[in-house]
């Protein structure tokens, strides 16, 4: 009895400490990084329901060209193809910012901060090109569907604590938000989903309306609202229809980046734009059906490429040769008292 109260009280305290170290944004000691490495269920276990505001990451004024990308960690050829697209286009007009739709890394995710994955699928790829990611979580990153990983389940927490350790991965929790330029971001766990995380998308929204920085709304992640795509019956979509979509539409959220569907989508619907990409690297789907209010779709790899500025957003696909594929390209405005 007394050995099993001192191990639970262990349990409590090495949970304890990790949270509060990685709260307080402190550096790891090293006896703190071979918890992780050796206990690293424990440790992040004590992340699993976090939220952050990650406060403001570039200047108001400044306008933003953005690389948004999702369904990429494969590890194949096309994945590797398809970033040096992006690292060209970057040397054409450089993007100051990028975003993940999850599905980061196949088919179950990584197992801690020293995965070799982090090395081959991410830092040789898309570290080069010099500018912050911030990142959202797939259900890969969570080793789902249990079928596919049924001894060897990935940590969505390393992806959080993958952090501290890079300077181009940027996760600070499962969900959170940050304002770059004119934009609030806000980054969500569709695959953990939660009444908890929904009231804080809610929350988040509303208290950004009163903020005169803030012109565009884009909330982003992974699983799609609308999709023509192999997913389109799924029950996870449907439950982001019901709950999800009328706290965006209530907050005239301007648009909904996803992935998940291994294809190229952009829907026009609730007085929103939806985009899908999910090209980033791993095998490709074909659609099945039609959605209403599709304006465009196809099969490729690519990537999206958004400009923004106080009065004008821009959306553009490329695919992996860098071939412009939206014709017209969409644009929204706004007025400059919005």
């Amino acid at each position: 009895m007394g050995c099993g109260r001192s191990l639970t009280q262990f349990w409590v305290k090495l949970r304890a400490m990790a949270h509060t170290r990685y709260a307080e944004g402190a550096g790891s000691t090293a006896v703190e990084q071979m918890m992780i490495r050796v206990f690293p269920f424990v440790v992040f276990s004590s992340f699993l329901f976090a939220q952050e505001n990650a406060g403001r990451v570039l200047p108001a004024d400044q306008a933003l060209h953005v690389l948004a990308f999702g369904d990429f960690g494969s590890g194949a050829p096309v994945q590797a193809q398809t970033a040096r697209a992006m690292a060209r286009r970057h040397e054409q007009q450089p993007f100051n910012l990028g975003i993940t739709m999850g599905d980061n890394f196949y088919r179950c995710g990584v197992r801690g901060v020293d995965d070799p994955k982090w090395k081959s699928r991410w830092e040789n790829l898309y570290t080069p090109l010099g500018i912050p990611f911030y990142a959202t979580l797939g259900n890969h990153d969570y080793g789902h569907p249990p079928v596919i990983c049924p001894a060897e389940r990935g940590s969505p927490d390393a992806e959080v604590a993958y952090s501290k350790k890079s300077k181009s991965w940027h996760m600070p929790a499962r969900y959170y938000s940050f304002k770059a330029g004119p934009v609030l971001f806000v980054a969500i766990d569709t695959e953990g989903w939660s009444r908890k995380q929904l009231e804080w998308i809610r929350t988040t929204l509303e208290e950004s309306t009163g903020d005169p920085e803030i012109k565009w709304r884009i909330v982003y992640g992974h699983h799609p609202i609308y999709t023509s795509g192999v997913h389109l019956n799924e029950r996870r979509i449907g439950e982001l229809r019901e709950e999800l979509l009328p706290v965006l539409k209530s907050a005239k959220v301007d648009a909904y980046i996803c992935g998940h569907d291994h294809d190229m989508e952009h829907v026009r619907a609730d007085g929103m734009d939806f985009f899908i990409c999910g090209g980033g690297g791993a095998r490709l789907r074909q659609f099945h059906g039609t959605k209403p209010g599709t304006v465009f779709r196809h099969v490729s790899y690519g990537f999206l490429d958004l400009r923004i500025d106080q009065s004008t957003m821009s959306v553009q696909y490329f695919d992996s040769k860098l071939n412009p594929l939206e014709d017209p390209m969409p644009v929204r405005t706004h007025s400059p008292t919005n």
